[in-house]
């Protein structure tokens, strides 16, 4: 099963999590979810937490495949220097309140300024939760996420590396699974990318298993 028949199940105002572990790239799900996304005429708006998409975007180019669907695609950069794609806004890592504020600003902006729904990838946020100082600056970037739970307007995924979750002294992943409305797991099996639904609104794909060749990735 090819990665963008799984985001054609996805419905607009869903919130999912993309669970992968340190030894597997999610580059090519985010490759094929952008790709489906251009080919269908959604908007793409990539929140990238410290330089993640340029990471993304080098083991792209490494594997041989076009890194130019990223070239227009929206962009809102909290922390980090890299900037891949057309970066709307380059939001610096300070208090938790002055992001939150600056991170409305710029989404309604994008918002705005696009009509239709919008694939929001998120990429980096486990980085970005590992410099938290205290476990109530994690409840509140999550409960800053679950605002955004519902909104039609958009489908957010969150491509989480959960093995640098569970090296927290609070691993915020339970809560996190708990707010999503879909979470798939992965894991790397050779050349085959296991796709474990473990939870999901869509009965379709609820609690189903797929396979992901990624010799047939097309480009």
């Amino acid at each position: 099963m090819q990665f963008h028949k799984l985001i054609e199940s996805l419905k607009p105002g869903e919130t999912v999590l993309i669970e992968y572990d340190s030894k597997t790239f999610p580059i090519y799900e985010l490759y094929s979810a952008v790709k489906y996304a251009r080919e269908k005429g959604f908007k793409i708006l990539i929140d990238d937490y410290l330089d993640t998409l340029y990471i993304y975007n080098v083991h792209l180019e490494l594997s041989k495949l076009d890194t130019s669907i990223f070239d227009n695609v929206s962009v809102i950069k909290i922390g980090g220097h890299r900037g891949v794609g057309n970066v709307l806004e380059s939001i610096s890592l300070r208090s938790g309140p002055i992001i939150k504020k600056e991170y409305e600003k710029a989404y309604k902006k994008a918002i705005k300024e696009n009509e239709g729904i919008f694939l929001n990838p998120v990429l980096g946020l486990e980085k970005f939760l590992l410099l938290s100082e205290s476990k109530l600056d994690i409840l509140e970037e999550i409960g800053d996420i679950s605002l955004y739970v519902g909104d039609k307007r958009r489908i957010a995924i969150y491509f989480i590396n959960k093995h640098v979750l569970e090296g927290l002294e609070f691993n915020p992943l339970p809560i996190l699974e708990a707010i999503a409305t879909t979470v798939i797991n992965i894991k790397k099996k050779g050349r085959i990318h296991q796709f474990n639904v473990i939870k999901s609104i869509n009965p379709e794909i609820d609690d189903k298993a797929f396979d992901y060749d990624l010799d047939s990735l097309e480009e």
